[in-house]
């Protein structure tokens, strides 16, 4: 059974919840590992949170509470457990953990392997917004990415979504 727990840097399983940010995420789409630990201990909308299959650490799920909506910052499953449903299950549980909407970014579809990321969100009810989006760079000295927004449970983005993109800019990237 998938179990989505928050935990801190003093938890047993944040060794392998920092190690596979670091190797599923590039520098670019990460932030430092100490305002990263900074955020997981001292940031209360900000859960850090390990996907377990009974007791065993399969993947990491870290996201933004914002009250009306939640973003998804990084989701990922370790490269051995791949492939066996882990993803679609984590998904499912967060969705009725938290009981609101979701939002995450991805890139854009350019290449096969992004495709078949937006696809696997799509096999699990999320949305693929055609609205301009850039994630903001986590460091001085990188550039801004050209992103897509995808979202579960919003009906009518155009309405929420420059108000979404402020929150996400203003809260995650200090824009």
């Amino acid at each position: 059974m998938i179990k989505i727990t928050r935990v801190n840097t003093t938890d047993e399983t944040f060794p392998f919840v920092e190690e596979l940010l670091q190797n599923a995420f590039p520098l670019q789409e990460r932030r430092d590992s100490d305002q990263q630990r900074c955020y997981t201990d001292c940031e209360p909308l900000f859960h850090c949170n390990v996907i377990k299959d009974d007791c065993e650490p399969v993947g990491l799920l870290n996201y933004w509470d914002f009250g009306g909506f939640i973003y998804i910052e990084h989701f990922a499953i370790s490269p051995t457990c791949r492939n066996r449903g882990y993803g679609a299950m984590a998904l499912e549980t967060i969705i009725q953990q938290t009981a609101k909407p979701l939002v995450l970014e991805v890139e854009e579809p350019t290449d096969d392997l992004s495709r078949r990321r937006i696809s696997f969100y799509q096999r699990n009810g999320f949305r693929l917004e055609e609205q301009t989006y850039q994630q903001p760079p986590y460091r001085e000295g990188d550039g801004w990415l050209p992103m897509k927004l995808m979202t579960l449970g919003i009906d009518n983005i155009d309405c929420r979504f420059y108000k979404i993109k402020r929150f996400i800019y203003c809260n995650v990237y200090n824009v």
